[in-house]
């Protein structure tokens, strides 16, 4: 093959997706719909049955989110790895996680300033300031804003999680090749842990500052707390062949530390996460290992169909709630289980299928471009797909044949 050629081929290898596996899709999903309900709970909150505690504890869905991201990510990592012969550069894996989060998270914002034409009511009440700011614009656009506190959930009420992903994306290629070769993945659990209570305190008594009222959530949502998650994704990953779980009494282990987390009124937030720590990573690990009782799970088309898109659902949906339908649909306010079922009875279709719509039309282009832009950008040497024109300059070469 001409040199030429083999460039193309590579170029052509390099774009390949990774595999998905439907399971962890479902959970996606799941964590979708869990955080869909609980915002639709808060607009008018109510703790009364058993079943409001449960609702009320929908938030967690997020750490199920950073579970399966860093996770699947080290599955990616790997599959390149093996497939390629070494892993992406650190350049090709920060723009493929900005081509993959910055177009639905910039129209966001976006439609956020339309929307609410700049009210400040929009952010969460504990933000206490005006977001729509061009510095807080600025800071967004460069996912700066995670760790600006007056800033890091200012503009999109859910917009926190995605700045504490962004920096986790960032640090990952450092994590996986300079980290975990010299601290076992345990050692990163112990680090999390450690963030969950240390981390708060550490940011509060920094010398020469002072912390408004609200900048408690900053120290809730910033990356070192939520770290831990990531951790477990991480260790998943890393220790996924050290136990090989069959039995399907699991199921009944899992629902037995379930039930009565999610049945407690949690007043403490460090607490509460970590006393979801277990079951949720205990749910992902029996799920990626296809356990026969989770089966229903990780096998529903629906679910995963779901989870594919859930990135959409999970921002678009907040701009839906907050900036129409609470604002200027009747009923919306109403307390109680049925308001809660009216609420979601509107939001879960219209937000379903807003997050139909844009993934087809902003997810996937927006992915589509960035391998392209990867392909026009980043050197060929650096790209997955290299070793085949290594090989080809150097045939003792021991490569991994595609």
């Amino acid at each position: 093959m001409s040199k030429g050629g083999v460039l193309k081929t590579a170029v052509r290898q390099a774009s390949l997706d990774v595999p998905r596996l439907r399971g962890l899709d479902a959970l996606r999903g799941l964590a979708g719909l869990s955080v869909v309900v609980f915002h639709a709970f808060l607009i008018n909150p109510t703790r009364h049955g058993w079943w409001m505690r449960f609702v009320g504890q929908g938030a967690e869905g997020v750490g199920l989110f950073f579970i399966l991201s860093a996770l699947t990510l080290g599955m990616s990592w790997d599959y390149r790895r093996q497939q390629y012969g070494a892993p992406p550069s650190s350049t090709e894996f920060w723009a493929r996680r900005f081509w993959r989060i910055a177009p639905l998270f910039y129209l966001s914002l976006l439609l956020t300033a339309l929307l609410t034409h700049g009210n400040p009511q929009f952010a969460p009440s504990q933000m206490a300031h005006n977001p729509f700011t061009w510095a807080s614009l600025l800071a967004h656009l460069s996912f700066l804003f995670a760790w600006i506190p007056a800033f890091q959930n200012s503009w999109i009420g859910v917009g926190w999680s995605i700045g504490t992903e962004m920096s986790f994306y960032a640090l990952f290629p450092w994590l996986v090749t300079r980290v975990l070769p010299r601290l076992r993945p345990e050692g990163l659990l112990v680090v999390g842990i450690a963030l969950v209570w240390l981390w708060p305190r550490m940011a509060v008594d920094i010398p020469m500052t002072r912390w408004p009222a609200w900048t408690g959530a900053f120290l809730l949502w910033s990356l070192p707390r939520q770290f831990i998650w990531f951790a477990i994704g991480l260790w998943i990953w890393k220790r996924r062949n050290l136990w090989q779980p069959k039995r399907s009494w699991w199921a009944i282990l899992w629902l037995a530390l379930v039930i009565p987390i999610a049945n407690t009124v949690w007043t403490n937030p460090q607490t509460e996460l970590l006393v979801w720590l277990l079951p949720l990573g205990l749910l992902v690990w029996l799920v990626s290992h296809n356990v026969p009782a989770f089966r229903l799970i990780a096998q529903s088309r629906v679910f995963a169909y779901v989870g594919t898109r859930s990135y959409s659902l999970y921002l678009l949906h907040w701009i839906l709630l907050q900036a129409i339908l609470v604002r200027y649909v009747p009923g919306m306010h109403q307390p109680g289980t049925w308001g809660l079922v009216l609420r979601l009875a509107v939001l879960l279709p219209l937000s379903l299928g807003l997050s139909i719509v844009s993934y087809h039309y902003i997810e996937k282009p927006g992915m589509t471009y960035g391998k392209q832009w990867i392909h026009r950008h980043v050197p060929i040497h650096s790209q997955p797909g290299a070793s085949t024109l290594d090989a080809s300059n150097n045939p003792g070469k021991n490569v991994i044949r595609r």
